[in-house]
C-alpha cells in the first residue's frame, strides 16, 4: 500500500466512475455462468473490502512464522507497524497526506516508498520458506468456507450480467439461487428510493418509501433465499449472516417483508447479522474471550458536546439510557459529559472488552475516514478507530446515528464506524443504518441488556454472540409499538448487528 487512506479512497471513487465499478461482481457472475461458485466466492473476497483487507495484512497473525523464523517474523512485524502508522496518519487541514508530504516533506515520501519496498521483499522471503508459499496470497475457498461454521452465510452478488445468492453452509457445496428480478438497475432503483425516503424523516412519505423497499427486497431477493433455507431444513429463529454486494450494502435486507396481515416478514423467520467479507467474519470468531463469565463495560455518554454549532440537537435521553444499562450490568465504568473527553475515551477503550457509546454519530459522505463519534471536547474519527488495536475487545453497542451507514461512493468497502470498530478488534457490533431517535435509546438498551444479562445470578452472563438475538428482541418490541402508531418503520429498521 503506497498511498494514504484518503488518496487510495479518492482513487477508488474515481475508478468507480469507470468500468472498474463492478469488476468483482462481474467476475463472480462470469464464474457462476461457468458453474464455478467456489471461484465466484474467491473473486468477491479478493475484489471487495480492499482497503480494510490491506490494512488487515499489517496485522497478520505470525504464530507459525515465529516458530520457523523468529527473525523474519520480527522484521515483518516492525515494517508492518511502520507502514500502518504511515498510511493511517491524519491529513492536515483537509489536504491529502500524500500530497501534503510530497510538497512539504519529500523525505517522508521516500521513506514510505522504501518501507513499502522492504515490506514486499520480506513477504517474498517468507514465501520462500517451506510451508509459507501462500503467505498473504488471495484466500482460497477452503479457507473461506469456515465462515459458515456457525450458521448459513448468504452472499448476494448483483451484476449487470446476472444476480444470484450464494448460500454457504458448513460441510456442503455452495448453493446458488438465481435472482433474475434483482437486476443491477432494479437494485439501484431501490437504493435511490430508500435514499429519497430517508430524506424526509418522520413523514408519511418516509414510512411508505421504506415499506416499499422492504417489500421489493422480499419479492425480488429474500423470499427465494428463505424458501431454499427452509428446503434445507433450517429451523426458524436460526441465525443467518448476510454478505451483500454493491448497492445492496446500503439496503436493509434484514427487515425484508410484506408487513401485511398473514404475510411473511424476514424478522419473524430468522435472526440476521451482517458481514462485509467472509474473512472479517472468520477473524471475529477466531477469538477466545477473556471475560466469559462477567464482561466489564465501558459506557460513554455525551448528551451535549462542547462547541456545538447547532447542527446537533442535545440528546435528552442519554442519561436515562445509561441508567437502564447500569441497572442490568454491575460494575459498569461510566464516562459521561465532561468526563467523556476524546483522550479519556481513547485511554479507556483498551481496558474493557465491551463498550456502549451514546452520542451523536456522523458519516462523512466525502471523506469517510473522517466519519466520527462526537465526544465531549472533540470527535473520535474512523481513522483513529482503525488505528487502534484492541485484541481483547469483544462487543460494541453504538447507540448513535449513522454508525453502520456505509459509503455510497464505495459501498463494497464498508467504510463506516461499525466496520471500523470491528476492524480494531470488536467481534460483534450493533450499529445504525441511518439516524436513530434519541427517545428510543432507553427502551432499546433496557431490552437488550436485560436479555444478554438475564442469567447474571448464575454467573453466566454477557455472551457477545447473543447480541444478534438481543437486537431481534428489541426490534420486535419496537415493532409492536409501530402497530399502535407509536414507532414508525424508520426507527426500528435502522438497527443492525455486524459480526460474530
Amino acid at each position: 500500500m503506497s498511498r494514504s487512506l484518503d488518496s487510495r479512497h479518492s482513487r477508488m471513487v474515481n475508478d468507480m466512475l469507470g468500468d472498474t465499478k463492478s469488476l468483482a461482481s462481474d467476475a463472480a457472475a462470469v464464474a457462476l455462468d461457468q458453474e464455478q461458485p467456489q471461484r465466484a466466492v474467491e473473486l468477491l473476497e479478493q475484489g471487495r473490502g480492499i482497503l480494510p483487507a490491506q490494512l488487515a495484512q499489517y496485522r497478520t497473525a505470525l504464530d507459525d512464522l515465529q516458530d520457523v523464523s523468529p527473525g523474519m517474523a520480527a522484521e515483518f512485524r516492525e515494517l508492518s507497524a511502520q507502514l500502518e502508522q504511515s498510511v493511517t496518519r491524519n491529513n492536515v487541514d483537509g489536504m491529502d497526506v500524500e500530497l501534503e508530504l510530497s510538497v512539504s516533506r519529500p523525505d517522508a515520501v521516500g521513506r514510505h516508498q522504501n518501507l513499502s519496498m522492504r515490506w514486499k521483499e520480506i513477504i517474498n522471503r517468507i514465501r520462500g520458506l517451506s510451508g509459507f508459499t501462500t503467505f498473504l496470497q488471495p484466500t482460497p475457498f477452503h479457507l473461506l468456507a469456515p465462515a459458515a461454521d456457525e450458521g448459513h452465510v448468504i452472499i448476494i452478488n448483483v451484476s449487470k450480467i446476472r444476480s444470484d445468492a450464494i448460500i454457504l453452509q458448513k460441510g456442503v457445496e455452495p448453493d446458488v439461487v438465481k435472482l433474475p428480478d434483482a437486476t443491477h438497475k432494479e437494485v439501484k432503483r431501490m437504493s435511490s428510493s430508500m435514499e429519497k425516503a430517508l430524506g424526509v424523516p418522520g413523514s408519511g412519505e418516509c414510512e411508505q418509501g421504506i415499506k416499499l423497499v422492504l417489500r421489493l427486497l422480499w419479492e425480488f431477493i429474500v423470499q427465494f433465499i428463505v424458501q431454499r433455507l427452509e428446503e434445507r431444513g433450517l429451523p426458524r429463529s436460526s441465525r443467518i449472516w448476510w454478505c451483500p454486494t454493491s448497492a445492496l450494502c446500503l439496503l436493509p435486507l434484514h427487515a425484508a417483508g410484506i408487513y401485511q396481515p398473514d404475510q411473511p416478514n424476514l424478522p419473524d423467520i430468522y435472526i440476521s447479522s451482517y458481514t462485509r467479507t467472509l474473512s472479517t467474519l472468520i477473524r471475529a470468531r477466531n477469538f477466545e474471550p477473556h471475560s466469559a463469565v462477567r464482561p466489564s463495560i465501558l459506557a460513554i455518554g455525551v448528551p451535549h458536546p462542547d462547541g456545538d454549532d447547532g447542527t446537533d440537537a442535545p440528546l435528552q435521553c442519554v442519561e436515562a439510557e445509561l441508567v437502564r444499562l447500569m441497572k442490568h450490568v454491575l460494575g459498569t465504568e461510566l464516562l459521561k459529559g465532561l468526563d467523556a473527553s476524546h483522550d479519556a475515551v481513547v485511554a479507556r477503550l483498551p481496558t474493557r472488552p465491551w463498550v456502549h457509546i451514546a452520542c451523536h454519530g456522523h458519516q462523512d459522505t466525502t471523506q469517510p475516514f473522517q466519519s466520527r463519534f462526537r465526544l465531549q471536547d472533540k470527535p473520535l474519527t474512523l481513522r483513529e478507530v482503525v488505528r487502534m488495536n484492541l485484541p481483547n475487545a469483544e462487543f460494541a453497542f453504538l447507540s448513535a446515528c449513522n454508525t453502520a451507514t456505509g459509503d455510497r461512493n464505495t459501498p463494497d468497502e464498508g467504510l463506516d464506524l461499525a466496520t471500523g470498530m470491528q476492524f480494531s478488534g470488536f467481534r460483534g457490533v450493533v450499529g445504525t443504518l441511518w439516524a436513530m431517535d434519541d427517545v428510543d435509546g432507553p427502551d432499546v438498551v433496557d431490552s437488550f441488556y436485560k436479555f444478554l444479562f438475564r442469567k447474571k445470578k448464575d454467573g453466566k452472563t454477557g455472551d457477545y454472540k447473543e447480541a444478534a438475538k438481543g437486537v431481534s428482541r428489541f426490534t420486535k418490541m419496537l415493532r409492536s409499538r409501530e402497530g399502535a402508531g407509536e414507532v414508525p418503520f424508520e426507527r426500528w429498521v435502522n438497527f443492525i448487528h455486524v459480526g460474530a
